[in-house]
């Protein structure tokens, strides 16, 4: 295995990251050891190697390989290659697809195996991040995988929405695991690593430059069934995701902005090509329904048990104590103390933060799980009342 994972390593380095004939190679040699066996002209008549690529699999030089597999096994971090059974079968279809990927967690295998891309602009206002953020909540109530790229903005509210409903989601990178990429999102990162994965087709001290970025984009959307594009200008980064997502038939999901600003004219525009707009994750859910797919909703859980439990005990004193009950197996923390704060007179953010001491945006992602639980509704512009 030591050996084989090597041979992944080296190969891709002589072939290089976003080759565009992966696919082809893979149907003309078995394996890579087929390629490292074979001679030089062997190797040019079949077309399907650069003559730099070439040279460098005829001299079968491994040395870099073997250091970049030591240092992630001293690292911790997985090797994921093409042929391993948990490699990602949608990435698989992609003509240019990764040899291996480099990862720091586990690629979360749910019971619907639903996999949702939310991309967006690192500047993005905060009504896009709210967006994203909910959206993004709802979906892992879901069940529902949220892959994003770990940026600012909409990224990291996509990120932050899925895992505040203890969601399962995956961040690609631009660069490799171990770089100083936004130092300030580590946290974050090692938050997906515990409730998904950290991936990248780079090693995993290879830093970022604005191509790589570009390339990665085609993960983010080759490993998901659809994108959603929360909000981009015409130069925004997320949309060539959604070219990469168009190019291998992936549905394409898009929140409207406003017509007049110039931070929405590439999301706005997706419209004129066939993407759908969206308020909710519930217009994504419709979609999956409509093409087969099964949904498990977990949200729903909490509300059958208790209509269970009260017409099992319709005693009015005793339904605090069983709402409580519930609300202890199935909320965070967090959700419970904004819960109680929250009574029939509406209540705003800085009551509900002064009174529980958490900060704006815990309030935020706990009010969030208790509207799509079914807790509590915002009455426009004064607060939250319970449902």
């Amino acid at each position: 295995m030591t050996d084989r994972a090597v041979l992944w390593i080296w190969l891709q380095d002589c072939i290089s990251f976003g080759n565009a004939r992966v696919r082809e190679i893979f149907d003309f040699f078995e394996k890579p050891e087929d390629i490292i066996m074979s001679d030089e002209k062997f190797l040019r008549n079949t077309g399907l190697f650069t003559a730099h690529a070439v040279d460098k699999i005829i001299r079968q030089d491994l040395r870099y390989a073997k250091k970049v597999y030591d240092d992630c096994q001293q690292m911790g971090y997985k090797l994921l290659t093409l042929f391993d059974p948990k490699y990602p079968a949608r990435l698989k279809e992609l003509s240019d697809c990764p040899l291996l990927l480099y990862m720091e967690g586990e690629i979360p295998e749910t019971d619907t195996g639903l996999y949702t891309a939310i991309v967006g602009s690192r500047k993005a206002t905060e009504e896009s991040e709210k967006y994203a953020f909910d959206i993004a909540a709802g979906l892992a109530l879901n069940d529902v995988v949220v892959v994003s790229g770990g940026a600012d903005g909409v990224d990291s509210a996509a990120h932050k929405g899925c895992m505040s409903c203890g969601g399962k989601t995956i961040c690609v990178l631009g660069c490799g695991i171990n770089t100083n990429y936004l130092l300030k999102n580590l946290d974050m990162r090692k938050k997906i690593a515990q409730n998904g994965a950290l991936i990248s087709e780079y090693p995993p001290y290879l830093s970022s430059q604005k191509h790589t970025f570009l390339q990665r984009n085609r993960i983010i959307a080759g490993i998901s069934d659809c994108t959603l594009v929360v909000q981009a200008g015409v130069k925004s980064g997320s949309l060539k995701t959604y070219q990469e997502a168009r190019k291998n038939n992936r549905k394409i999901f898009f929140v409207k902005g406003d017509i007049h600003d110039e931070r929405f004219f590439g999301s706005n525009a997706l419209e004129e090509n066939g993407a759908q707009a969206v308020e909710t994750h519930s217009d994504i859910l419709g979609w999956y329904e409509r093409t087969g797919h099964k949904i498990k909703d977990r949200s729903g859980t909490a509300d059958e048990n208790k209509q269970e439990i009260r017409s099992d005990e319709p005693v009015e004193e005793d339904f605090k104590a069983d709402d409580d009950k519930i609300l202890l197996e199935q909320l965070t923390d967090n959700a419970v103390m904004v819960y109680h704060t929250i009574s029939d007179a509406p209540v705003n953010y800085d009551d509900i933060s002064n009174q529980t001491g958490l900060s704006a945006q815990e309030v935020k992602s706990a009010l969030t799980e208790l509207e799509i639980m079914g807790y509590v509704k915002s009455v426009a512009g004064r607060g939250y009342i319970r449902k």
